[in-house]
């Protein structure tokens, strides 16, 4: 689903921040974009050692990586979805974990991945808010300024706020059931009351949030 080669070096990191939010029914998971597969980790301790997990990593030395280090039974090298072509496999759970940021057409993904999700299967992903209270402050100082990794990752070509996610699945056919936002600006900092940070939460709204987790299942 890119237009142009995926750039590798995001590493082996579980996420174990999403985890929460993985469905403990799933029998099965794909991970769309599973770089060195840190995430199958967290995916293998929520659905157990019978789950089978399969990956899809589009850079060749992160794919390789994964085969070596990574719980996944499979992993697949190619982009999403032609490099599972032809495949009847169904997943009880997709996922896109700081994946969809990166990809031309979202919408298309989203649109794709029904094909290979189960009866009763849902999506979870996980993307930046760019609504995000210190991204639009420097905005409002007129700086846009790109980085080597977090909401303006250099490599992004997609940005979201809370409300455009949702309207992102929505429109793709999904039922959005959870939508949480996750790394709070406030309620890592001891100095800040009680009651000061319920007005904070109160002011920011979702800007409070550095990314969302969302929780998806196709509509009908």
């Amino acid at each position: 689903m890119a237009d142009a080669p995926q750039q590798g070096g995001y590493g082996y990191i579980s996420r174990e921040d999403v985890a929460p939010f993985i469905p403990r029914g799933a029998t099965s998971a794909l991970d769309i974009g599973c770089s060195e597969g840190g995430f199958g980790e967290s995916l293998r301790s929520a659905l157990g050692p019978a789950a089978r997990l399969v990956g899809v990593e589009a850079v060749p030395e992160s794919a390789d990586a994964a085969r070596r280090m990574s719980p996944f039974d499979e992993v697949v090298t190619g982009y999403f979805p032609a490099a599972l072509e032809g495949r009847p496999e169904r997943f009880d759970l997709i996922s896109f974990i700081d994946v969809l940021e990166h990809i031309y057409d979202p919408h298309a993904a989203l649109g794709a991945a029904k094909q290979f999700l189960s009866a009763d299967g849902a999506v979870l992903a996980c993307l930046p808010n760019v609504q995000y209270a210190p991204v639009v402050w420097q905005l409002i100082r007129g700086r846009w300024d790109y980085t080597e990794t977090g909401i303006l990752d250099r490599t992004h070509v997609r940005f979201f706020t809370r409300a455009t996610m949702v309207e992102l699945f929505e429109s793709a056919g999904y039922r959005v059931d959870v939508v949480q936002g996750i790394h709070n600006i406030i309620q890592d900092k001891p100095a800040v009351g009680r009651g000061h940070r319920r007005k904070l939460r109160h002011l920011l709204g979702p800007a409070q949030w550095i990314q969302f987790v969302i929780v998806a299942r196709p509509v009908g």
